[in-house]
Formats: C-alpha cells, sequence, structure tokens
C-alpha cells in the first residue's frame, strides 16, 4: 500500500540543471501530472512534467528528490497496467509524449533489475541479475556473457511446462518448450519475476566447427542434442541411433568393461528412440559398438556425437505443429510439422517423420503471419504461396527473421527487415488490412 502526498514540481530549464536537457521544441510544450510512486519507501508524490521531457532526464530528476533514499541509476519508470503483460518499462530514450502518457498516470519508480533462474540442460541453475527493461535477445547475451558461452546468438531462453492433451504444440521429453520473442522483454511476453527461465541453443550454424576446448558449450550442445535424439524429435535411422547410444554409453559410463557393461543394464529409452526399443538384441548391437571407443575421452566422444547429429537430414531445425488445408471433396486440415534450420524450412509427415519438402531460404521473398494463419511467398520461384493454420506464427516469423540476419551477418539490424501491414485471404493474395498482420521482406 503506498502512502500519498501531492507536491507539484515543474522541471526547470535552468542550464545547471541535468534534469534540463529538453529538446528546443520543449520550450512551449504542454505539461503532464503523473502519480510516481517509490517502490522502496512505499511512497507517492504528483509531479508535473513537460511531455517532451526525456525519461532519463525525468528519472535524473526523481534520483534528487527527498522521496528516494539513495542515488541508484539502476532505478527506472514502469508503468502499471491491469494486464501484467502490457506493463512496461519507459524508455530513456523516449520523451514522456512518446510513451503515450496522460494526465493521472501513475509510475513506480523502481529498480530495473531482477534475478533470473536460468537452467542450464545440465541441470545446473544460475540466478542471473538481469534488466528488466531488456529485450530477450539482450538478456540471452548478458547471461551467456555471465556463463562464459561464445556465439550468444545462437542461443535463446524458453519457458517449459508440463503438456497436457488440450496443447497442440510439439513437445520435448514431455514439456512444451515456449520459445520467447527476440525483440520483446521478458515482461512482454508475460513471464513473471519468479518463473525460471531454460537457456537453449536456439539456431545451429557453428556446431561442425565446434570448438572442443569450449567445454561449457559442448556439454550443452550435447545434452540438447541427445535429448532431440532419445526423444525422437530427431529422426535418424536404426543403425545411426545404436552409434548415438554407443558415444552416450562411453560418455556417462566411460570404456567398456566387459564385467558391468553387458546387455540388460541399460535402460534403453534413456539412450535410443522408442521406436527402436524393441528391436532384436538393440541393446548388445549398443555394446558392440561402445567396445570400439576404447581410444577416445568423453570430450571427443560429446564431439563425435554433436558431428554425427549434424550429419542428419533434420538436425537443428526447430519444428512447430501447423495444420494444412486441403480439398479431398470437402475441407479437411492435415497436421504437418513445419521446420525453419539454418538453410531451409522443412515440411514433415507428423506420424512418419518423412520429409515431404524442402524450401530454400534463398528462394523465399516474404513471408507473413497473423493470429492463427503463417504464409510464405516464393516471388518468382513459385506460382503458389503456402499458407498453414498456426497460433505461432509469430514465433516462426521470430525464427526466421533471425536465421536469415545471423547468415548474412546482421543480427544486431533486425530492423533492416521491412515491416508492413497485411492480410492473407484464402486465395493466398497479400491485402493492406489491419495492425494485428506482420510483413517480412528479404
Amino acid at each position: 500500500m503506498y502512502s500519498y502526498c501531492k507536491v507539484a514540481l515543474v522541471l526547470s530549464r535552468s542550464p545547471n540543471n541535468p534534469a534540463s536537457r529538453v529538446p528546443p521544441d520543449a520550450m512551449s510544450s504542454p505539461m503532464i501530472a503523473l502519480n510516481v510512486c517509490v517502490s522502496r519507501n512505499r511512497m507517492c508524490t504528483a509531479l508535473e512534467f513537460e511531455e517532451l521531457s526525456l525519461v532519463a532526464d525525468v528519472c535524473c530528476y526523481i534520483r534528487r528528490l527527498p522521496i528516494t533514499e539513495q542515488d541508484d541509476e539502476q532505478f527506472g519508470l514502469f508503468k502499471l497496467h491491469q494486464d501484467p503483460t502490457k506493463s512496461c518499462w519507459l524508455r530513456m530514450d523516449k520523451t514522456l509524449k512518446d510513451c503515450c502518457l496522460k494526465n493521472g498516470d501513475s509510475l513506480e519508480y523502481r529498480t530495473r533489475i531482477r534475478p533470473l533462474d536460468v537452467i542450464t540442460l545440465d541441470k545446473l541453475v544460475t540466478v542471473i541479475p538481469v534488466d528488466d527493461g531488456q529485450s530477450v535477445q539482450r538478456i540471452t547475451q548478458s547471461v551467456c556473457s555471465k556463463l562464459g558461452l561464445s556465439n550468444h546468438e545462437e542461443f535463446s531462453i524458453t519457458v517449459d511446462r508440463s503438456n497436457n492433451d488440450d496443447d497442440t504444440r510439439c513437445s520435448l521429453n514431455g514439456k512444451i518448450v515456449n520459445w520467447l520473442i527476440s525483440e520483446k522483454t521478458l515482461r512482454e511476453q508475460g513471464v513473471p519475476e519468479n518463473t525460471a527461465v531454460t537457456l537453449r541453443k536456439r539456431f545451429f550454424i557453428s556446431d561442425l566447427n565446434l570448438d572442443q576446448s569450449d567445454s561449457v558449450k559442448l556439454n550443452l550442445t550435447y545434452i540438447q542434442s541427445r535429448d532431440t535424439i532419445v526423444d525422437g524429435t530427431l529422426s535418424c535411422t536404426k543403425e545411426e541411433a545404436i552409434s548415438l547410444a554407443a558415444l552416450q554409453c562411453h560418455i556417462q559410463y566411460g570404456k567398456y568393461d566387459s564385467s558391468n557393461h553387458t546387455p540388460g543394464f541399460l535402460t534403453l529409452t534413456d539412450f535410443i528412440p522408442k521406436v527402436y526399443t524393441s528391436v532384436r538384441h538393440v541393446e548388445a548391437l549398443i555394446c558392440n559398438e561402445h567396445q570400439r571407443l576404447l581410444d577416445i575421452d568423453k570430450e571427443e566422444a560429446k564431439y563425435k556425437y554433436i558431428q554425427l547429429c549434424y550429419s542428419l537430414p533434420t538436425f537443428g531445425i526447430t519444428f512447430f505443429l501447423v495444420q494444412e488445408r486441403r480439398y479431398t471433396g470437402k475441407k479437411m486440415d492435415i497436421p504437418r510439422l513445419l521446420g525453419v534450420g539454418r538453410n531451409n524450412i522443412t515440411r514433415l509427415d507428423v506420424k512418419r517423420k518423412n520429409i515431404i519438402s524442402i524450401w530454400p531460404l534463398s528462394k523465399i521473398r516474404r513471408w507473413t503471419y497473423c493470429t492463427d494463419t503463417f504464409s510464405l511467398d516464393f516471388g518468382q520461384y513459385s506460382t503458389n504461396a503456402y499458407t498453414a493454420k498456426t497460433t505461432e506464427g509469430e514465433i516462426i516469423s521470430d525464427f526466421l527473421s533471425s536465421y536469415v540476419n545471423i547468415v548474412s551477418g546482421s543480427y544486431h539490424k533486425l530492423s533492416d527487415l521491412v515491416t508492413d501491414t497485411l492480410h492473407v485471404t484464402d486465395d493466398h493474395f497479400y491485402e493492406i488490412t489491419d495492425k494485428e498482420d506482420h510483413f517480412y521482406e528479404m
């Protein structure tokens, strides 16, 4: 509960006042009255500012008021909203007018730093202080820096939860992996302050040249690759599954020991996809392969595991469950897996995981998404556009644009993509409509 007191204060335009750096046209700008609440001492004060005052200058002024107990540059102004996803930090480089504030609005002056529980795939939990007002992309960069990970642009954070029968999205080991939008903040995506996030490799670009001396990145990439093999997300043949399982045995149990490593000591579902657990003598075949790995250490075995995964057709592809409309006498939706990878977009059969089609990124000219569809346009390469029903169009678009920018060396210049508002009709034509649809052109 906050205590209120009313003090009418105006930013002075004195050249000696560091909080008076307002644009030239602000000299006659209207005033705006705001309720500024200080979270530390639970006090609120009514203050007046010029609309064209910069947020950074307003914060600088508030830090010098008696209601604040200390000068802390890590504090900022937080705009409250009944919907937590619409609550936001005011950007320091914007004016109060740019932030769409109106008379009587309440702002909270509070620290921008939040402790973030980061779970890595080796089950370690690290508490890392991050700037709550930064985008997921910038937060991931800070997390990777703290953990000593190179190529931070290839990683991102997810919010995982248990799967349920009503959720139509792809799952990993019985969990729904909620990839977060790179350019949005955690708060904008409904991630509460006490929620743990998982650090995962999101983009697979440099794995073929993975540095074996980078033990942290090697281990995390190995674990993520292993999990996608074992749960069947990454398809492989029986022979490949046996070779990978043998490498996993070497990593977990060391060199082959004939007295201990005999058929019956493995829990097969932890080593190979479920589809191969019933293959006759499969554990004996794994042990035979394990015997041949006497001359390599665990780190080299992890590297070989990743290399073998890298050679698989769908390695590094993130798949989304979509519905494709087909007309066979009557309308029907057919489930498909639509995957975004470093070079291609891939369509898979849901049950058999067979590749139906592959579209190189170089042949995709533009894409669109709205609340329930995602579409691809191939320009001169095809007269037919591709459209699928999905509620994950925004995250698919985020993956696609990020891959394009990483490959082109401009990952930090996502704004270079042309953005407009489009709508996709049933006939696959693009029409300008409202702001709920988004358009990108390569």
